[in-house]
C-alpha cells in the first residue's frame, strides 16, 4: 500500500501552483458573473433572489459540475469528521493543519485531491474559450462595480495566500489536500461572498445615493424657471417619454433622460450632469421596484406634471401583491403641487379601477384622465399608418400618422395631454404629431436574407407590450411566428399572464418558440386552448435549430416578431 507521504515532495509546489492557478482563471469569470447579475437586478436583494425562481437561475446550481462539487465537499468533509471524531488514525501536525488520518485513506486523498484538480482544469478550459469568443459576461465598468471587483479579487487572492504560507516549507499532500478543499469551498460559495461584499457596502451606497439625491435637489431649487415633467408606470414609460421630448422640443429647449436612466441615481445624474442654463423643460421617466423610490425622485427634482403611463401586473415578485404596485405608482401624482397637473392612463384597466381609492392622494387641481377627458375616436389601423380624432373640452382635431399598430393611440393621448399643460394647443400639437415620423418610437422592422420581415421589440418585455405588438402582427398578411422568453417579476400572476399570451399567439401566430422554460408549459396550454396545434408551440434554446424551424415554417413573405429580452446571437441568427 502507499502511504500518503510517500507521494514525491518536489512535485507538491507545482501541484499547487497548478490548482491555485486553475482556480484563479475561473473564479474570476465566477465573481464577474455575479456581479453582473447582481447590477442587472439593480442591486436589489428581491429581484436578485427571484432570478433564482426561473429556469435560467436554477440552471446556475443545478447542474452536473455543481452536482459533483457538492458531493466531493461533502465526502471530504464527511471522511475527515469521521477519522477526526473517532479517534482512528495517527497524529499529525503538518504546516499548521491537524489531520487524524491513517494511511488507509491515502487513496481518497489522492482522488479528491486529482479531481478537484481537473475540475478547475476542464473550468479553466471553457473559461478561455469564452473568453476568445468575447462573450465573457460582465458588469459595466461603474465606480461601484470596479471596487466590487477590487475587493472580491482582494479576498481571492487574500485566501490563497494565506494556504500558501500555511504550507510553504514543509509542504505534505494533506495540506494540497487541505488546499483543493478550501479553494473548492470558495469556488462554491463564490455568489454568498460576493453578496456578503454587495450587502456589506450598501450603507455607502445609500449615503452615496442620498448625496447625489440632495445635490440633485438643490440644483432643482435653483432653477424655478424650469419645467419638470415626471413619468411613471408599468408600461409605456420610454414611448411616452420619447415622443413628449420630441413634440416639445420643435418649441423649446428641452432635456430628457436616456433609456435606462430611470432609477434615483440615474434621474439625479441627468439633472445634475446635463442641465444646462438655455433647457426650459426636463422630463424623466422613473422606474421604481418598491414603494418610496417614485415619492424618492419626485421630491428630488419636483415635477410639476405628473404623468401615470398604465399599470399592470409587471415587478409583482418583487413589489409582493397588485396593490403595492398601485400605491407605488400613485406617487408620481402624489409628489405634484396643487398647481400642477396630473395626467392618468384611463385606457388603462388597472388605473380606472383604483382611480377612486387613490385619488385623494392627489393635490393636483388640474386631472387630465387621457382616453375619457381627451379621447380618441374612429379610429383606423393598418401595418403602416394609424389615424384617429381626438377630442378635448369642445376642440376636436384629426390625427394621420405613421405610428405602427394600436397601441401607441394610448401613449400618443398622454403625449398631447403632456404637451397641453405645458401650454401648446391641441391643433398645435396635431399638427406636429402629423409630421412627426414615428419609426424611431416604433418597433424595428427589417427584412432579412431568407425574405421573412422581422420585428424587433427586445429591449424589454411586460404582458401589455406583448400582446399589443401580438395584436399589430395581425395586420400582416401571411404565415406569422413569435420568439419570445417568458416574462419575469410577475409573481403569483404569472400563470394567469402567461396562458393569456398563449391564448393571444393562438389567434395570431401559425407558429410559437419560447426560450425559456419557466412558464413555457402555461403558454402551450394557453395556445392549445386557443386552437394552436401542440407541434406549433415549442421550447428551444439553439439559435441554429430555432432559425431553421422559422425558416421551414414561414417560408418566404412571412413574418417573425422577436419579443423581450432574447440573446444576442439569437436575434442576429434571425435577423441575417
Amino acid at each position: 500500500m502507499i502511504a500518503y507521504l510517500d507521494y514525491p515532495m518536489q512535485y507538491l509546489g507545482p501541484l499547487y501552483i497548478m490548482l491555485y492557478g486553475f482556480w484563479l482563471i475561473r473564479e474570476n469569470k465566477a465573481i464577474l458573473f455575479w456581479l453582473y447579475l447582481w447590477q442587472l437586478k439593480e442591486y436589489h436583494w428581491g429581484r436578485f433572489l427571484d432570478h433564482f425562481s426561473t429556469a435560467k437561475g436554477k440552471r446556475i446550481f443545478l447542474n452536473p459540475i455543481f452536482f459533483v462539487k457538492t458531493i466531493l465537499l461533502i465526502a471530504a468533509s464527511s471522511v475527515y469528521a469521521f477519522i477526526r471524531f473517532s479517534g482512528m488514525g495517527a497524529y499529525f501536525f503538518s504546516s499548521g493543519f491537524s489531520f487524524f488520518l491513517s494511511p488507509d485513506y491515502s487513496y481518497a486523498i489522492y482522488f479528491f485531491s486529482f479531481s478537484v484538480l481537473f475540475i478547475f482544469v476542464a473550468e479553466t478550459a471553457w473559461t478561455l474559450v469564452v473568453f476568445f469568443k468575447k462573450s465573457i459576461i460582465a458588469p459595466v465598468l461603474t465606480k461601484k462595480t470596479v471596487i466590487f471587483i477590487g475587493i472580491t479579487h482582494l479576498m481571492a487572492f487574500t485566501l490563497v495566500l494565506f494556504l500558501y504560507n500555511s504550507i510553504l516549507g514543509e509542504m505534505g499532500f494533506f495540506d494540497i489536500a487541505c488546499a483543493a478543499f478550501v479553494l473548492l469551498f470558495f469556488d462554491m460559495a463564490t455568489p454568498f461572498f460576493v453578496g456578503l461584499v454587495v450587502i456589506l457596502f450598501q450603507p455607502l451606497t445609500i449615503l452615496e445615493k442620498n448625496k447625489i439625491l440632495a445635490k440633485a435637489k438643490k440644483i432643482r431649487q435653483s432653477r424655478p424657471d424650469l419645467t419638470v415633467i415626471g413619468i411613471a408606470g408599468s408600461y409605456g414609460k420610454s414611448i411616452t417619454k420619447e415622443l413628449l421630448a420630441c413634440i416639445l422640443s420643435q418649441k423649446h429647449k428641452v432635456l430628457k433622460t436616456t433609456a435606462n436612466q430611470n432609477t434615483e441615481v440615474g434621474v439625479s445624474l441627468a439633472l445634475i450632469e446635463e442641465l444646462k442654463p438655455y433647457h426650459e423643460f426636463f422630463i424623466c421617466e422613473i422606474g421604481a421596484v418598491h414603494k418610496g423610490k417614485i415619492r424618492l425622485v419626485a421630491n428630488a427634482v419636483r415635477p410639476q406634471i405628473g404623468i401615470l403611463s398604465g399599470i399592470n401586473q409587471q415587478h409583482m415578485a418583487v413589489f409582493g401583491s397588485q396593490q403595492k404596485i398601485i400605491e407605488a405608482k400613485y406617487e408620481i401624482l402624489e409628489a405634484l403641487p396643487k398647481e400642477g397637473t396630473a395626467i392618468l392612463n384611463w385606457n388603462s384597466e388597472l388605473v380606472q379601477q383604483s382611480y377612486e381609492s387613490q385619488k385623494n392622494r392627489i393635490k393636483a387641481k388640474t386631472i387630465v384622465l387621457a382616453g375619457k377627458d381627451l379621447a380618441a375616436s374612429e379610429v383606423k389601423v393598418n401595418a403602416y399608418q394609424l389615424s384617429f380624432k381626438v377630442s378635448y373640452k369642445g376642440e376636436m382635431v384629426v390625427l394621420d400618422t405613421n405610428a405602427r399598430g394600436l397601441y401607441n393611440v394610448e401613449p400618443i393621448l398622454l403625449v398631447m395631454a403632456g404637451a397641453l399643460a405645458s401650454g401648446m394647443g391641441l391643433r398645435e400639437i396635431a399638427g406636429i404629431l402629423n409630421k412627426t415620423d414615428f419609426s424611431p418610437f416604433n418597433i424595428v422592422i427589417g427584412k432579412n436574407p431568407d425574405g421573412i420581415s422581422v420585428f424587433s421589440s427586445t429591449y424589454s418585455a411586460n404582458p401589455d407590450g406583448v400582446l399589443a405588438h401580438l395584436e399589430y402582427l395581425k395586420l400582416w398578411p401571411g404565415k406569422k411566428a413569435i420568439v419570445m422568453p417568458c416574462l419575469i417579476e410577475l409573481g403569483r400572476s404569472s400563470k394567469d399572464v402567461h396562458y393569456h399570451v398563449g391564448q393571444k399567439i393562438a389567434g395570431v401566430c401559425d407558429l410559437a418558440v419560447i426560450t425559456t422554460k419557466d412558464y413555457y408549459s402555461d403558454i402551450r396550454k394557453g395556445a392549445e386552448f386557443g386552437g394552436l396545434k401542440k407541434e406549433s408551440i415549442l421550447f428551444l434554446e439553439k439559435p441554429a435549430m430555432i432559425k431553421k424551424k422559422i425558416k421551414d415554417s414561414l417560408g418566404l413573405n412571412g413574418t417573425l416578431l422577436l419579443e423581450g429580452r432574447l440573446p444576442q446571437a439569437l436575434i442576429e441568427a434571425l435577423k441575417n
